[in-house]
C-alpha cells in the first residue's frame, strides 16, 4: 500500500457524510489506543492526524450512522462457505442482487452493501459462511496480508439498493428472539452500567474488569463490540489502568470459553 492511500479514501467518504475510522496496518483491528468504530467521525482535521500519525493504516467504515448493511459472505472457507449457501438460498428463492456496490476481500470473499434502517447488528454464521453487519466493516483500500479489499466493478456507495426483503425478514426474525427477555435483560443492564460508570481502583481492577467483561457477554453484546469497550472502560474507568496487554489477556479468557 502507498503512503496515504486509505487518507484519500477516508477524507472523500467524510465529505459524503460518512463516519470513518483507524484500523492497523495489514489488519482488521483497531490500531494500539484506538477504539475501533466507537470513535468514527467525519472530522477531516481528526482522520488526517490518524494517518499523520502512520500513512499506512487501514480503513474501516461505521455502517450504523450512515443506514447501511453488510451482508459478509465467506467463499474460502471450507468449513462454513458462503457460496454454497447463496446456491441453497437461491433454489428458495432468495438471492443478492448484483447491481448494488460490492467489495472483494483479501481471502476472495464478498462485501454486498444495502441501504438499511433497522437495528445495529452483528450476526455471525446467520447462514454458513455468511455474516450480516450493520455496525462496521472494513472498507477498500484497506489491505490484509499485502492483499487489498477492491470495489467490484465501477460502483460506489453512491449505487447502493435497499436491502432484499427476505435479509430484513431473518434480522427481524433475530430480534423478535431477543425481545422475549429484553425487560428482565433491561433491569441487569441498568445495574450494569451503573457498576461501570462508577469504575474501580488499584486492589480489584483485573477482578473488575474480568466480570464486566463476562457480564457484557452475558447480556448479548457481539465479541468485537466487547473487546473494544474492555480498552475503553480500562482507559476511562479503571484508575490507574491496566497494561492494554492485560485487558487483552482478560478478553480472551472470556472469548475462548464462548463468555
Amino acid at each position: 500500500m502507498k503512503k496515504f492511500t486509505c487518507l484519500d479514501k477516508g477524507i472523500e467518504l467524510a465529505v459524503k457524510g460518512y463516519q470513518v475510522f483507524p484500523l492497523a496496518n495489514n489488519a482488521k483491528q483497531p490500531p494500539k489506543n484506538h477504539h475501533g468504530y466507537l470513535e468514527a467521525t467525519c472530522d477531516q482535521e481528526t482522520i488526517f492526524s490518524w494517518y499523520q500519525a502512520n500513512p499506512f493504516r487501514n480503513l474501516g467504515l461505521r455502517l450504523d450512522t450512515s443506514n447501511l448493511l453488510v451482508v459478509d459472505i465467506d467463499l474460502h472457507s471450507e468449513s462454513n462457505n458462503g457460496r454454497q449457501s447463496l446456491l441453497t438460498l437461491k433454489k428458495h428463492g432468495m438471492f443478492l442482487p448484483n447491481d448494488t456496490y460490492i467489495e472483494r476481500s483479501p481471502n476472495g470473499g464478498l462485501h454486498y452493501f444495502f441501504s438499511f434502517t433497522g437495528e445495529k447488528v452483528h450476526k455471525a454464521n446467520v447462514w454458513p459462511g455468511i455474516d450480516l453487519l450493520t455496525d462496521f466493516t472494513v472498507i477498500a483500500p484497506s489491505e490484509v496480508d499485502g492483499k487489498p479489499y477492491q470495489p467490484v466493478g465501477n460502483r460506489n456507495l453512491a449505487n447502493i439498493k435497499p436491502a432484499p426483503g427476505w435479509i430484513i425478514d431473518k434480522l427481524k426474525a433475530t430480534s423478535e428472539v431477543k425481545a422475549v427477555s429484553s425487560v428482565r435483560i433491561k433491569k441487569y443492564t441498568g445495574k450494569l452500567l451503573d457498576k461501570i460508570v462508577a469504575g474501580t481502583g488499584q486492589g480489584d481492577r483485573n477482578v473488575w474488569l474480568t466480570r464486566l467483561i463476562g457480564q457484557l457477554f452475558m447480556v448479548g453484546a457481539e465479541p468485537e463490540t466487547v473487546r473494544q469497550l474492555a480498552y475503553v472502560f480500562n482507559e476511562k474507568f479503571i484508575d490507574p489502568p491496566l497494561l492494554e496487554n492485560d485487558v487483552g489477556t482478560i478478553y480472551k479468557f472470556h472469548f475462548k470459553k464462548g463468555g
